[in-house]
């Protein structure tokens, strides 16, 4: 993946934003989950688990634990949040995780009757009722699009139970490099808005500020019904499929900063 910032300035914004937005009152910290405490195997207390994922030990962003989710051709392997904790969360929240994709990584697989083949992954979804249609939703609060190519773009995207989905992409495109990378998610309810950030640098072209009671093109909810953090593919990959790697986890309602790297 292109790198937004060198060594020296991710360690900078770590002291900087630790200092200040990740000082958030242990109150407004609904998870903060470095999986350090967590058995290899298996998933942190308070979480569900859909497909194969569980703590590895020796592939850790900070530490020595991270959570593995495991390669498949197509579908989701991700944890699920406890209700009480998605409840807490309101209509507005932060979100911090760090992931890594193995390389090399795998590639679209061309399908009948498609032009154009494609990967669509998501690393955050939440299940809700739509502002705007009163319909059940699922937000993708943090994803991609993948192509042939090797390029990818990131994406925020909403997908009705009966109406046609829709949602923004990054404009600059990425490749997955084994690397560790930051993202962050904001939502808010009152005001509609969406921000992303990568490595400390928020994505403006991705962010939405529709306003309050503007609901079109964002469908932000006043409550998420579930949380679920990990991977899923809903086009096949190539070969075995993607292996990913997500560490130090934070979701709370204020921003949370970066985490130090292990040394």
């Amino acid at each position: 993946m292109n790198r937004l910032f060198s060594s020296a300035g991710v360690a900078l914004l770590a002291f900087a934003v630790g200092q200040g937005l990740a000082q958030a009152a242990s109150s407004d910290i609904v998870v903060n989950e470095d999986f350090e405490s967590t058995p290899v195997g298996a998933i942190p207390k308070g979480f569900v688990k859909t497909g194969e994922i569980g703590v590895e030990e020796g592939v850790a962003h900070s530490g020595t634990h991270a959570l593995k989710i495991e390669p498949a051709v197509k579908g989701g392997r991700f944890i699920t949040l406890a209700p009480d904790k998605v409840a807490a969360l309101g209509g507005e929240h932060w979100g911090r995780l760090y992931y890594k994709v193995a390389t090399p990584a795998p590639s679209p697989v061309a399908q009948e009757g498609k032009k154009v083949a494609i990967i669509h992954a998501t690393f955050v979804a939440a299940k809700a009722t739509s502002p705007l249609a009163n319909d059940p939703i699922e937000l993708r609060l943090a994803g991609l699009i993948l192509n042939s190519g090797g390029d990818f773009r990131y994406l925020y995207n909403v997908q009705p139970k009966k109406r046609k989905e829709f949602g923004v992409h990054s404009k600059a495109a990425h490749q997955f490099d084994d690397e560790w990378t930051l993202i962050e998610w904001h939502v808010d309810y009152a005001t509609q808005t969406y921000q992303f950030f990568v490595n400390g640098e928020e994505v403006t072209d991705l962010a939405l500020h529709k306003g309050a009671g503007q609901f079109e093109g964002a469908e932000i909810p006043a409550a998420l019904q579930t949380l679920s953090i990990g991977w899923t593919n809903y086009q096949p990959a190539s070969g075995e499929g993607f292996t990913v790697w997500i560490d130090d986890l934070a979701i709370g309602k204020h921003r949370l900063g970066p985490v130090p790297a292990a040394k």
